[in-house]
């Protein structure tokens, strides 16, 4: 039987997801990134290092990693997934992990967000989640644990500012903590199906996001972190390989955060 992997990855063409799907593709996981620009998919998907066919242990199998356009926190998106024809589609029983990495941030005090800003937080952050769990076990998309290839899981992104909370970051905050309680929800759900649910919470982390700090701004953060310093990318990622192979990973919380929680 091969040894290969099926990982759907949204919010996958930068930054964490991204830096998920090398350290997934290195170990012998097919991927699939999922996000809303075809350019940048594109570039992703051609970084991604390819899967060694002696992996495959001769059974013929689809070795080419992929990415699928489209907005994640629309029910439609997960609904043409689920076809089993046509662009988009993804045959049942085939995927071993799913990531929830895709997010948007919010900075502004409560009273100056407007209502469409929160509703476009809350639902990329945190509503996209649950439409992307229900419909893959739904349409029975996850590999049966029987396979003989360990049990499918789930990963979601949250956030530091999900247990510490942060001035102008409410909707932000609110999504991710919202994350938190999915998960938790999700491993008591779907555990007996044989399903791992599990979150990693990043805090700090050198991303697209952080590099907009002014440096003022990050050495005041910096200061505080008992490490002082940002976390990357790949220690993210690091984190996300063993919750998707550590078979007794159910409602494991990973905080990476440097220390900053503990103050």
């Amino acid at each position: 039987m091969s040894s290969i992997r099926h990982a759907l990855i949204t919010g996958g063409s930068r930054g964490i997801g991204l830096s998920i799907a090398h350290h997934l593709a290195r170990n012998s996981y097919r991927i699939t990134l999922i996000s809303r620009t075809r350019s940048a998919l594109e570039t992703a998907v051609s970084s991604l290092p390819l899967i060694s066919p002696e992996n495959a242990f001769g059974r013929a199998a689809n070795l080419n990693h992929a990415y699928i356009e489209g907005d994640v926190s629309l029910s439609q998106f997960w609904e043409n997934l689920n076809s089993e024809t046509g662009d988009g589609g993804v045959e049942k029983g085939t995927v071993d992990l799913l990531v929830n990495c895709a997010g948007i941030s919010q900075n502004s005090l409560l009273v100056r967000t407007q209502p469409s800003v929160i509703e476009n937080v809350v639902a990329t952050n945190l509503t996209s989640v649950m439409l992307a769990v229900r419909a893959l076990i739904k349409a029975k998309k996850f590999r049966s644990k029987d396979a003989g290839i360990g049990s499918p899981s789930v990963i979601n992104l949250a956030s530091l500012l999900a247990i510490k909370g942060g001035r102008g970051a409410v909707a932000y905050s609110a999504s991710k903590a919202g994350v938190l309680g999915l998960t938790r929800a999700l491993a008591a759900e779907c555990g007996p199906m044989g399903l791992r649910v599990n979150a990693i919470v990043p805090g700090y982390v050198e991303t697209d996001m952080t590099k907009g700090f002014s440096p003022a701004a990050r050495e005041e953060i910096t200061k505080h972190i008992p490490l002082k310093r940002f976390g990357t990318c790949d220690e993210i990622a690091q984190a996300a390989l063993f919750l998707a192979t550590n078979e007794y990973a159910n409602n494991c919380v990973i905080n990476l955060d440097g220390g900053l929680s503990a103050i």
